[in-house]
């Protein structure tokens, strides 16, 4: 090699491609599209946006589709890092310590939005996608941030509110959903018990910043390995979990 001559990285070529080709997208990409673009090979795309979803710096939405993920804006602003970037890395230590799916959710409307997930990695699993959407009645993160709200807001949602049957547990009625979320203030926790979605068992618990609720960190994993035990680690993992978030968050 001649002297000065600086050797390409195949594999970083690869990933700054495929970087600069999702900052120049109008929209969402699928996986298909990127691949024919970078004439990339889908078995190496596949484990190439694998890692980089896992990192944050590209997201996958329920579409199918992929943009640039919140660690692209985390590099762009500096090195403070940013109430996301906490709650990410929050997410980080408590899908290690239980080894179970968990998600950060946000408000929206009368749903609730993923906007930071980790995936488990038991061999079976229950992933949420970035920009799933559930009602705030039927999963654990909706629940327990219900449970934030004052009589004057619950009382108008009560009014509005449509209920619809997921599963044969989804909460159908107003009686049920406000012994619901008296139960989660008590306890401060979430809880659905194959509400949402059929097999799948969640926990919630909120996260708030400056005194306000800005959203909830939720678990959720397979009902066969939901057992007194398995509810007390998570129970246990998300307390300390929104302890130490809310600690970062407020310095």
């Amino acid at each position: 090699m001649k002297q000065g001559s600086i050797r390409k990285v195949k594999s970083a070529d690869r990933t700054l491609d495929l970087l600069e080709t999702l900052a120049s997208a109008a929209t969402g990409i699928t996986a298909t599209e990127i691949s024919a673009a970078l004439n990339i090979p889908k078995s190496s795309l596949f484990h190439l946006l694998g890692t980089l979803e896992d990192r944050g710096y590209v997201a996958l939405h329920a579409d199918g589709t992929h943009t640039l993920g919140p660690a692209v804006k985390r590099l762009a602003g500096g090195s403070r890092p940013s109430s996301l970037a906490i709650i990410e890395r929050a997410l980080d230590g408590l899908r290690d310590a239980i080894n179970e799916s968990c998600s950060f959710n946000v408000e929206k409307g009368d749903e609730v939005e993923v906007v930071a997930t980790r995936a488990g990695r038991n061999a079976l699993t229950y992933t949420m996608q970035l920009g799933d959407l559930a009602p705030l009645y039927a999963v654990s993160a909706g629940k327990i941030l219900l449970a934030q709200k004052d009589s004057t807001w619950l009382d108008a949602y009560l009014a509005r509110v449509r209920f619809e049957s997921f599963t044969p547990n989804t909460i159908q009625s107003q009686e049920r959903l406000i012994r619901e979320i008296e139960r989660s203030r008590s306890d401060g926790f979430g809880f659905v018990d194959e509400e949402y979605t059929p097999g799948i068992v969640g926990l919630g618990v909120a996260i708030r910043q400056d005194g306000k609720t800005i959203g909830a960190i939720n678990v959720a994993l397979p009902s066969p390995r939901f057992n007194p035990q398995k509810a007390s680690l998570i129970r246990q993992h998300l307390r300390q979990v929104a302890a130490r978030c809310e600690a970062d968050l407020n310095q």
